[in-house]
């Protein structure tokens, strides 16, 4: 008995030296192929001819002690996706045309899809092979939808619409359709209906006109029209669609040749009618604002009086929060601005509409003295010596359309008509606001300057467009600085608005540029 369990201990003693020696093997072998997994730098992926490589690192590829891998799934499918956007191609479909007065009928051609999540997945099994396999892109074929048969039926049809037409009318305006868009929107059942949509948004973009609304001026105490009430039209697009939709198949049916279609359209009334001026409220003075533009180009001059004269008559109803950017309209040269100073990604540049910033700090300042709750309002990125002429820094607002906007709100119970007056002589431009005033009174602290820094060194760049000798200025120092000043509006015991403005202005530095031609 006493051998025998001797014999037991020394054959358990074996057998667990032999597991222990099994599972360092075991371990030892984990760790040599995660050291091979995260050796490996890139994915190889191939489709034909072509490879492309995903860098593990781009992808976030990470393996713990156990070779569990983990990736960002959504890095890993952007990759994918950029690839495949270099190998797809839709098929293309059969096309019908009129060529030297006759149908023709173009053959269509397959394309080629990547099956992204095959690839993905194919991606992931290769991420857990160390021996760098290449990935082989799967591609499939796409067919064109359109049949070599349904093709033939499109041929038959479109030879029915030659020398086919529809003509469209709006008042004394008219457009003709003629055969070849006809059959651009012949589709193997039918009519391409979205394509013909797209074509009616088109044509009413042309005829679609915004009502106007009339237009006040404030003179002696008294409100005069000086622009009237306008009706404005709009074209019902769905019922237009409908009509173009049931004639083409009227006309593909029957022998008649041309039909004419009257447009469908409705009269959009403004709200704001010459007959209700005496239903505004708008009795007083209820805020100003004033600015200098003394030394501005002429091109500047311009667009103020251009954007001033936009805002000119402007009627903001009780409630309507007020957009700069609505009324002032489209700041390019097709909207009618011409090029001066702005201040554009950190630089100060010849753009379209320099000096519209001028009306927005005017604006500024006369809803301020209003009392009147500002919605949104951005300080400049510097400080224009424009607007501290008469003025102490920091009562500024900037646009740049369509981001950047002023905005204010109408809180009071009338109507507000926005009046303003360009003196070129003296170089000043004023914003008058008339309305109702409800007893609030404003207060405006002094503008607390600190933090000022000068502005960095000049810099000189090298243009080989200038002569050798010449040196132009293209942007301006700067003095940087941070300014807040307090604003309170009171009714009686009520507190309305109360709020602090605050403005960074960064160190601006001069450019120039040094010509080597």
């Amino acid at each position: 008995m006493k051998h025998l369990l001797v014999g037991l201990l020394v054959v358990m003693g074996l057998v667990g030296g032999l597991y222990v020696k099994m599972e360092r093997q075991r371990r030892e072998q984990t760790r040599q192929a995660v050291l091979a997994l995260q050796a490996r730098q890139a994915i190889n992926l191939v489709w034909g001819t072509s490879r492309w490589e995903i860098k593990t690192a781009d992808i976030g590829v990470e393996y713990d002690a156990q070779a569990v891998l983990t990736l960002d799934e959504n890095r890993l499918t952007e990759k994918i996706a950029s690839i495949s956007a270099q190998i797809n191609v839709p098929a293309k479909e059969p096309e019908v045309g009129i060529k030297s007065g006759k149908v023709e009928v173009s053959l269509g051609e397959n394309g080629q899809e990547v099956d992204e999540r095959e690839l993905l997945q194919r991606v992931r099994q290769n991420l857990l092979r160390s021996d760098e396999a290449q990935v082989e892109i799967p591609v499939r074929k796409l067919l064109p939808q359109i049949t070599a048969g349904q093709a033939g039926l499109l041929k038959l049809r479109a030879e029915k619409s030659v020398g086919k037409s529809i003509t469209i009318k709006s008042g004394r305006d008219s457009w003709k359709i003629e055969p070849e868009q006809v059959i651009t929107w012949l589709e193997a059942d039918g009519w391409k209906r979205l394509e013909i949509e797209r074509w009616v948004a088109t044509l009413a973009q042309g005829i679609d006109r915004l009502p106007q609304n009339a237009h006040f001026r404030y003179v002696n105490g008294r409100v005069e029209e000086f622009a009237p009430a306008e009706n404005g039209v709009v074209v019902k697009q769905g019922e237009l669609v409908n009509l173009l939709v049931s004639h083409l198949v009227n006309l593909e049916k029957d022998g008649q040749k041309e039909v004419m279609v009257e447009i469908p359209t409705i009269t959009a009334e403004p709200a704001i009618k010459t007959d209700q001026v005496n239903t505004l409220g708008i009795k007083e003075l209820i805020g100003k604002g004033e600015s200098n533009f003394s030394g501005s180009i002429p091109n500047r001059v311009f667009n103020i009086k251009k954007a001033a004269a936009n805002m000119n008559g402007g009627l903001v109803a009780p409630g309507e929060i007020f957009s700069f950017n609505k009324y002032v309209g489209d700041i390019s040269a097709a909207g009618g601005y011409k090029q001066a100073y702005i201040i554009k990604e950190g630089r100060t540049i010849l753009g379209d509409g320099g000096g519209v910033c001028q009306v927005s700090t005017t604006l500024f300042r006369a809803i301020l003295a209003a009392g009147l709750p500002i919605e949104e309002r951005t300080a400049h990125a510097y400080r224009v010596h424009f607007y501290e002429e008469d003025s102490q820094p920091g009562f500024d607002a900037t646009i740049f359309t369509p981001d950047v906007d002023f905005k204010f709100k109408n809180d009071t119970p009338a109507y507000i008509l926005v009046q303003t007056t360009v003196d070129e002589a003296k170089s000043k431009l004023t914003f008058e606001l008339y309305g109702t005033s409800d007893g609030r009174k404003v207060e405006i602290s002094k503008a607390r300057v600190w933090n000022v820094t000068p502005p960095p060194p000049a810099l000189y760049q090298d243009d080989p467009s200038i002569l050798s000798g010449q040196v132009r200025q293209v942007d301006w120092a700067a003095w940087g600085a941070k300014v807040a000043f307090d604003w309170k509006v009171t009714r009686g015991d009520e507190v309305l608005q109360e709020r602090t403005f605050y403005s960074n202005y960064r160190p601006w530095q001069a450019v120039y540029l040094r010509g080597t031609k």
